[in-house]
């Protein structure tokens, strides 16, 4: 390959400095504003009524509104269209910087930015209030999969199952063969998981990549008998469900190599995160992360999260910033080679 120049602030410094850089979730209450007394909050969503992030819009409200001062009411606002593109697309050039509209971000938000078509929005200019959870991007295959290991997949074809060529179901073993040298195929056509999940039980193919609730809520037998082979991940954050495995960044000793990895595995810190448009007052931003963050350790909400099953690795809106900052940092030299290896 040829040489890749990241500039100063790139992801691969961010990948290398990951835990250090991550901030606490804070104690302290969020300070007062006149502006939220009986004012109106619309959190947006990228999908519909029903959504995992429809999900995560309305939990946040039923209890985040306690702690701002003067009792706003908080309104979720489904923006279904274009694979999450219009609602990023409003949020940064449409809705209110005063502090009154903020949303869930699609968890691709990132890599739709250098790889969507219509994306009018810069990640690193929003105004990031915090995490709920991170999403992970696991290589799983089933237990009747000829390959039942990395070593294995150097000389027998994997076949993937996918949804979409924009999904990380087709992205990760796009990257395990155009970057990691490994067998891999992908089959689109499969509506979701859920069809995904049959097609690896029926045999059609033998694995599938995403996030670990999609199995926990779906098959959480396979966890049990051990019928899915977790064999690595594309990430910045090791999920914790399984330490034993590595990330793909850390299969190669090639750092251009990894700079890919790393930028298209930014994806999975934005998983389920929150932000507000670009310009907000620096004080009303203060206001919402902080009471993010308190909301994050209130035991009611937290009871839903164990109660639904969604995962919960919940972050600063300051630590998402950076991340966000660094990925808009990557020079053009970078994203060329993103998109040379990704097939786009």
């Amino acid at each position: 390959m040829t040489a890749v120049h990241v500039r100063p602030l790139s992801i691969l410094a961010v990948a290398g400095t990951l835990v250090a850089a991550s901030s606490a979730i804070a104690q302290s209450l969020p300070p007062a504003d006149p502006f939220y007394k009986g004012r109106t909050i619309n959190i947006t969503t990228p999908s519909a009524v029903g959504s995992s992030y429809d999900f995560y819009g309305r939990v946040l409200s039923r209890h985040m509104h306690k702690y701002i001062a003067g009792a706003p009411t908080m309104v979720v606002q489904n923006m279904p269209g274009g694979g999450g593109m219009l609602q990023t697309n409003s949020l940064y050039n449409v809705a209110a910087k005063d502090g009154s509209v903020f949303g869930v971000m699609n968890q691709t938000v990132s890599l739709e930015q250098v790889l969507g078509d219509g994306a009018k929005y810069d990640i690193g200019k929003f105004s990031w209030i915090g995490r709920l959870k991170a999403s992970t991007g696991l290589v799983m295959v089933y237990e009747t999969s000829p390959a039942k290991s990395l070593e294995d997949m150097k000389t027998i074809e994997t076949v993937f199952g996918s949804n979409g060529k924009a999904s990380q179901a087709t992205m990760i073993p796009t990257l395990l063969r155009t970057v990691l040298g490994y067998k891999t195929k992908v089959i689109l056509g499969y509506p979701g998981a859920a069809d995904i999940f049959l097609a690896m039980e029926r045999g059609e193919v033998q694995g599938r990549t995403g996030a670990i609730e999609t199995i926990t809520t779906s098959r959480p037998q396979w966890l049990t008998e051990k019928k899915v082979i977790m064999l690595t991940e594309l990430s910045l954050e090791k999920e914790p469900t399984f330490p034993g495995i590595k990330l793909m960044r850390d299969l190669t000793d090639d750092p251009e190599k990894k700079a890919i990895l790393d930028y298209v595995g930014s994806y999975t810190v934005f998983g389920a995160t929150f932000a507000a448009p670009p310009g907000i007052p620096a004080n009303r931003l203060e206001i919402l992360r902080r009471s993010f963050d308190a909301t994050m350790k209130d035991k009611d909400f937290l009871d839903e999260i164990e109660k639904n099953k969604i995962g919960y690795s919940p972050e600063t809106g300051e630590y998402v910033q950076k991340i966000a900052e660094n990925f808009s940092a990557a020079s053009p030299e970078l994203i060329e080679k993103v998109k040379k290896a990704l097939e786009y």
